[in-house]
């Protein structure tokens, strides 16, 4: 079976305005030490698409631990992550550049082509603890929480 949405659809659904479903909230769910999200948000306008929102945290007090990702029919379309050192490939073309990322993932394409799993670097992107981490991806994402977070994140 292939996937349901084409590469330029992909690109639609993540530029339209998302919302959490009324009556809804992001809750954090706590799992010893770390903190995760999980939550399906929809388009604001138009018919129903399935969405993940998710992330996770697995030391709190490290921003670099911080990671999340949008998932469109079952499968990573979007992801936010850290990597300290950057990576490359043997053929020394450097595919994860250092600092914070952005994954843009074509489900479409093969696993083993280049332009399956892009890593494009996110200039400015300084998250400061989980929930401002929550909210800058929620953004770059166009996902409205409905929610202004007001004092410590778990005060």
């Amino acid at each position: 079976m292939s996937y349901p949405h084409p590469v330029h659809q992909i690109r639609e659904i993540m530029a339209e305005p998302k919302c959490l479903p009324p009556g809804t909230t992001l809750d954090l769910q706590q799992q010893g030490d770390s903190r995760s999200f999980d939550t399906r948000p929809q388009l604001t306008k138009g018919g129903f698409v399935d969405m993940r929102y998710l992330g996770r945290a697995t030391a709190l007090d490290d921003p670099t631990s911080y990671h999340a990702a949008f998932v469109l029919a079952n499968h990573r379309v979007r992801g936010v992550d850290y990597e300290p050192v950057g990576r490359q490939n043997f053929r020394f073309k450097k595919r994860i550049p250092k600092g914070w990322h952005q994954n843009v993932c074509d489900p479409n394409l093969p696993t083993t082509h280049d332009a399956q799993n892009l890593h494009q670097p996110l200039d400015g992107f300084a998250p400061t603890d989980f929930v401002d981490f929550i909210n800058l991806t929620a953004k770059l994402w166009n996902i409205d929480l409905g929610w202004e977070w007001e004092g410590g994140l778990f005060s």
